[in-house]
């Protein structure tokens, strides 16, 4: 699977398909660009989207979109054709002709999330190292090299730049990381203590597997305090996962069913934690009988009655939450309109 920042970038690029206007420039690289963005829109296929990230890549690797570029080669190329062979001989040559320590940093980063599937002579701690060399590090790009290193299980590397993010999860640095836009004190610090719930959360977990396991759960608890939950009480964070996997690993079942139950039922992807509270449910119970029974009791405990709404349909009528027939599903769907 993808890690999170190659979603990103593939978001990023997928952001081309947004109409924008158009400016006359005598810079190649952008001209490409424009031309590539109206190409994209009419892609229907990886490999027609494939095709178009790595000819742009191979013409012009050092520009600010080559990150993107690596992500969207990696995911159509690497994931969804399954060749992450090919997606790393194409990256890596790009990566060759980059001379900009941002633009490495981001291509590096795309490129260490093959590595388990290709053998990548790449150090997320050296490319972590040559980027700060040249400037401090933001909390994102902490944050890159806090999740990449966990995949790859460097622990110490994990957690040297998770105490560097917790210390950058400020309503300060949040203001400055995003000058442009408005934020009232209280919006700026509930994303600050989202920042700091996530990088306490992955702190907790590489000290863990560090052998800390006292200050590990310290840092669980820590990261619980700080909130940041879904509508459902559950953290938007790996927190429950990493927290329930260490319960289980330490002999403690029932936190280890409570926390992985509830991530499991309501998580962001449950599916990762399913198989450990499998575990953890046949150490309480001897076998696995009545697991998927115990689940569905789990989700209607944990449920919450969503408060009545009103919202307008496609008619422009007002449409009551409380109006629609009892017992029957409502599916809501939300999109942002370009």
């Amino acid at each position: 699977m993808p890690r999170k920042a190659t979603i990103l970038a593939l978001v990023a690029l997928v952001g081309l398909t947004v109409s924008c206007t158009k400016r006359e420039t005598a810079d190649p690289a952008a001209e490409a660009y424009g031309t590539l963005r109206d190409a994209w829109n009419e892609a229907d296929t990886a490999e027609q989207k494939t095709a178009l990230a790595e000819e742009y890549l191979a013409s012009f690797p050092d520009t600010e979109h080559s990150g993107s570029m690596a992500g969207a080669i990696i995911y159509y190329r690497g994931h969804e054709m399954e060749d992450p062979e090919w997606a790393y001989d194409v990256v890596s040559k790009a990566l060759e002709k980059i001379d900009d320590p941002e633009q490495r940093f981001d291509v590096s980063m795309e490129l260490l999330s093959l590595s388990d599937s290709v053998d990548v002579p790449l150090d997320v701690a050296q490319v972590a190292n040559e980027l700060g060399a040249i400037r401090p590090l933001t909390y994102g790009e902490h944050q890159q090299v806090i999740e990449t290193a966990t995949d790859l299980e460097r622990w110490l590397v994990a957690e040297e730049h998770a105490g560097a993010a917790v210390e950058l999860a400020t309503p300060e640095n949040y203001r400055a990381d995003y000058p442009d836009r408005e934020y009232t004190d209280e919006e700026l610090a509930e994303r600050a203590q989202r920042r700091r719930a996530l990088s306490l959360a992955y702190d907790g977990w590489a000290l863990f597997n560090m052998g800390d396991t006292e200050a590990a759960f310290e840092r669980f608890a820590e990261a619980d305090a700080a909130g940041s939950v879904s509508y459902l009480g559950v953290p938007n964070t790996p927190l429950y996962e990493f927290w329930g996997r260490a319960a289980l690993s330490e002999g403690e079942i029932d936190q280890a069913i409570e926390l992985l139950g509830a991530e499991t039922a309501f998580g962001e992807d449950g599916t990762n934690s399913e198989s450990y509270l499998r575990e953890a449910f046949e150490a309480k119970n001897g076998d696995q009988e009545g697991f998927d029974e115990f689940l569905w009791a789990t989700r209607n405990e944990l449920a919450t009655h969503v408060d009545d709404f009103e919202l307008l349909d496609y008619e422009g009528n007002l449409v009551r939450l409380s109006d629609l027939a009892a017992g029957n599903v409502t599916l809501l769907a939300f999109w942002f309109p370009t």
